[in-house]
């Protein structure tokens, strides 16, 4: 049988402070978490989640958190992708590419920049 929860009272408005949204936040980033999951773990809507999300990537977009745009890049003898697939359907190994948000894809070095660009810039949220 689910749990039950009673209010018999008028809840006052919680305050949460900068640090605890930016745990929840953080929670909600983890792989294999969703926001629903992390919310109903902290007794909190959805919609409030996405809403500190918003306001927490303002903040970091508005104070030059964000950096360059760069991310950083690191060279194996032998690339995963490569060891996962062998090699490209032209012979030519593959490019692997793991996006912050967990996403990977796989290319060939003959990629053409643009459209490459623009998958990665959609998938980034961008």
């Amino acid at each position: 049988m689910p749990a039950v929860e009673v209010i018999t009272s008028v809840e006052r408005r919680r305050r949460w402070s900068r640090e605890e949204k930016l745990r929840i936040v953080a929670a909600s980033a983890q792989p294999g978490r969703t926001a629903s999951q992390v919310a109903r773990d902290h007794g909190i809507a959805p919609g409030q989640l996405f809403t500190w999300r918003r306001q927490l990537l303002a903040e970091a977009i508005a104070s030059g958190m964000s950096g360059d745009g760069f991310v950083p890049v690191a060279i194996t003898q032998e690339p995963a992708a490569a060891a996962l697939s062998g090699t490209t359907s032209s012979g030519e190994r593959a490019i692997e590419i793991r996006l912050a948000n967990g996403i990977v894809i796989g290319v060939s070095n003959t990629v053409e920049v643009e459209p490459l660009r623009r998958v990665l810039s959609a998938l980034s949220g961008r």
